[in-house]
């Protein structure tokens, strides 16, 4: 079972007796499809599923007419953290409000240590980061940046439930980069213990190799031109060919090329392989970075041609992707625009975190007339699997976490919002018809009419939220 902070509740009102939560009348995605059916919650988590009548003393919530999903896992972001020498612009209060409000019930950052500090230092600095500041569940996936790992700490950390690692293949420059003979090493000794790893895949070499000579740094462009398709190509070849030696499970975040998601696909059955693509990579391409304000666009990968969007759409809708994620990575409009004169100088990422239901229920299911449940399985049940803790999370099941989300996918229009810090909107004009109607987090009811329900409070102080082991 993997590890996931908690986030806390405010204790029932004094007088108000509730001995459950009966969500009657929707159309429930379980794991093995849809039917009309009610859901018993007790405590945290779901007792029973059926035809089942209220009880005294039960809350009962009108589901009819809605589709009640699991809550959603967005496994990739970056919140209240440092990302090169900058402050991400969401915190766990904006972000986890957000995440919330659009149907997510438990997002993912990462712990990297830093210089001095061991890994589990490094764990507990994130874990107070979050403690009381969440309105969702909160994982984290661990990068230890000293050389060889403490084997005994990684394996106490592993048994605490923390069973997902990730390297980069690149980023030299801020010591995050890992050698392909170190990355065996690694793999070996986490296949041993059962933990899987998460990689970055841009080869170092071949970016290396890059001829930056007579080269426009004003051009956003030219950051693409930089990073070039082969490079990802490369990372994940020689990541998958060190999966197969090891018998490591791995997973290759933010696929940006056709053909590196093709080289997985064709590895399948052989190893452990999973892989994850960013909702932006199917909704733009580098045509966005030639316009006025194209630094915004700027993240890694880097958006690529046209071709490519349209290949990497058509996999998606077939199914090609274990799952989706944001990467949410987003700074300050100031920051994004101090040093757009020089693309080398622009922070690298985009926000995405309020954008990851919507964007993909309207690609998927509208655009390309997937059913519901591909949301159910692509951003609830196999981000649970990666995480460790399916089916306690990701799964509408007796047993499972009261984690549900219930939709009206013919809601009235309204924009999609990727994030509520002071930072550029990624998918500025696009609406959706997805409407969240409520949300349940482990059996309390969290948002009502796509707002935080309870007493309204100063943005990321309510007295409600917050985090706990678990």
């Amino acid at each position: 079972m993997g590890a996931v902070l908690k986030a806390a509740h405010r204790a029932p009102g004094a007088g108000h007796r509730i001995e459950g939560i009966l969500v009657q009348g929707g159309t429930v995605w379980t794991p093995s499809g849809a039917r009309r059916a009610d859901i018993r919650v007790r405590g945290e988590a779901i007792v029973e599923i059926g035809a089942l009548a209220p009880g005294p003393h039960e809350q009962v919530i009108d589901a009819a007419g809605l589709h009640v999903l699991p809550g959603m896992i967005d496994v990739h972001v970056h919140v209240d953290d440092t990302v090169g020498q900058r402050e991400v612009a969401d915190t766990f209060p904006t972000a986890s409000e957000l995440a919330v409000r659009t149907g997510v019930t438990t997002v993912a950052g990462f712990v990297t240590q830093r210089p001095g500090e061991t890994l589990t230092d490094a764990v507990e600095r994130c874990r107070a980061r979050a403690h009381e500041r969440s309105h969702c569940d909160v994982a984290f996936h661990l990068t230890p940046t000293v050389w060889p790992w403490d084997w005994a700490e990684v394996e106490g950390l592993v048994s605490a439930g923390f069973t997902t690692f990730k390297l980069y293949t690149t980023y030299r420059e801020s010591g995050l980069f890992t050698s392909y003979d170190r990355f065996g090493v690694v793999m070996e000794r986490l296949a041993s213990l059962g933990a899987r790893l998460l990689v970055h895949c841009e080869d170092d070499g071949a970016l290396a190799t890059m001829d930056a000579s007579g080269l426009d740094f004003s051009d956003p462009r030219t950051y693409a031109a930089l990073r070039p398709e082969l490079a990802e190509v490369v990372a994940v070849e020689r990541t998958l060919e060190l999966a197969a030696r090891t018998g490591c499970g791995v997973h290759i975040v933010h696929v940006s090329t056709a053909d590196a998601l093709a080289r997985i696909a064709a590895a399948r059955g052989r190893i452990a392989v999973t892989c994850e693509t960013a909702p932006h990579y199917l909704r733009f391409s580098d045509a966005v970075l030639a316009e006025g304000h194209g630094h915004r666009y700027l993240c890694t990968p880097p958006l690529r041609g046209e071709t490519t969007r349209v290949r990497l759409e058509a996999d998606a809708s077939a199914g090609s992707f274990d799952l989706f994620a944001t990467d949410h990575c987003a700074f300050t409009r100031a920051d994004k625009d101090a040093r757009r004169d020089d693309i080398r100088a622009v922070p690298k990422g985009l926000a995405g975190i309020g954008a990851l239901v919507p964007v993909l229920f309207e690609l998927l299911v509208k655009r390309h007339h997937r059913p519901l449940g591909e949301l159910a399985l692509r951003l609830a049940a196999n981000p649970a699997k990666l995480l460790g803790v399916y089916p306690k999370k990701g799964a509408i099941a007796v047993g499972s976490d009261a984690d549900l989300v219930l939709l009206d996918p013919n809601g009235l229009p309204h924009p999609v919002v990727s994030t509520l810090a002071a930072a550029y909107e990624t998918y500025p004009g696009r609406t959706t018809t997805l409407n969240v109607c409520r949300v349940l987090l482990r059996g309390r009811v969290v948002v009502e009419d796509g707002a935080l329900a309870g007493a309204r409070c100063p943005r990321g102080l309510s007295p409600c939220v917050g985090v706990a082991t678990r």
